[in-house]
């Protein structure tokens, strides 16, 4: 049985740990940790400075999917409250 590398297509063999044409690891293999959800002072501090929510999505996106997308969420839901709580402010008078 055979795959195809991830990176340059070049079919592999299940047993290669190294590409024969482009001398990367041919398969991508998450790690079960990696994949584990942020802790819930980074989706606090996400949620109020989402910026930090965008950086972590970035960094996190290929290697850590469910972190990637509690940090963008956490951002999300940061940025939503912060307008809504700006046009509360501006109706208000304050």
């Amino acid at each position: 049985m055979s795959k195809f590398c991830q990176n340059c297509g070049a079919e592999q063999s299940l047993t290669n740990s190294i590409c024969i044409e482009c001398g990367k690891p041919p398969f991508v293999v998450f790690n079960e940790k990696d994949n584990s959800e942020l802790d819930i002072a980074v989706k606090v501090v996400s949620f109020c400075i989402p910026l930090v929510g965008g950086i972590l999505y970035f960094v996190h996106k290929n290697s850590a999917p469910q972190k990637s997308k509690d940090a963008c969420s956490a951002a999300l839901w940061g940025m939503l409250v912060n307008f809504i709580l700006q046009i509360i402010a501006t109706v208000s008078g304050a």
